[in-house]
């Protein structure tokens, strides 16, 4: 008698690659493979677009059904550059997407850095240099700190203390 093959098929867990050593990103977007910073565009531009919250906390790579863990040194996104288009702020961010700015989410951190959160608020972006000249244009200042206007609209920067806990 004639066995029937089985239709289901297993779901395989992604696993980590066993090689992947120490991947780390840095404040600036460079991403480092084993203390050499990797040069390489098409392998930043795949890194940049592959990472995602590790279920045990902290970031990692996911690339197929292949990850690796990564070490992030303030952010996992950054913001290269902002464009205001009419009533809005477009970012362009390190993987090479853009979104709309959500202006509520802004906050000033230690040194004054600039940060926001991106892909619907559930990632933290650093806003690089030139996008940080390019924003500054367009905040205002009084009594109460910083602030963004975007057409009636104003919305104040949290500074780091009132953002955090």
């Amino acid at each position: 008698m004639a066995q029937k093959k089985s239709t289901k098929t297993k779901t395989e867990r992604p696993r980590e690659s066993a090689d992947s050593g120490e991947i780390f990103l840095d404040k600036e977007g460079r991403w480092f493979h084993q203390g050499e910073e990797i040069t390489h565009q098409k392998t930043i531009e795949l890194f940049s677009r592959s990472i995602v919250k590790d279920p045990s906390g902290g970031y990692r790579l996911q690339i197929g059904k292949e990850w690796a863990k990564i070490q992030v040194e303030d952010t996992p996104y950054m913001v290269r550059s902002v464009e205001l288009c009419k009533d809005q702020i477009k970012l362009i961010l390190n993987d090479n997407s853009s979104e709309t700015l959500d202006p509520r989410t802004l906050r000033i951190g230690k040194d004054n850095v600039l940060y926001c959160s991106v892909k619907s608020g559930e990632y933290p972006a650093r806003f690089l240099r030139p996008a940080y000249y390019q924003i500054m244009q367009l905040l205002d200042q009084d009594d109460s700190g910083f602030f963004l206007k975007i057409g009636n609209e104003r919305f104040q920067l949290a500074s780091q203390k009132e953002s955090s806990g």
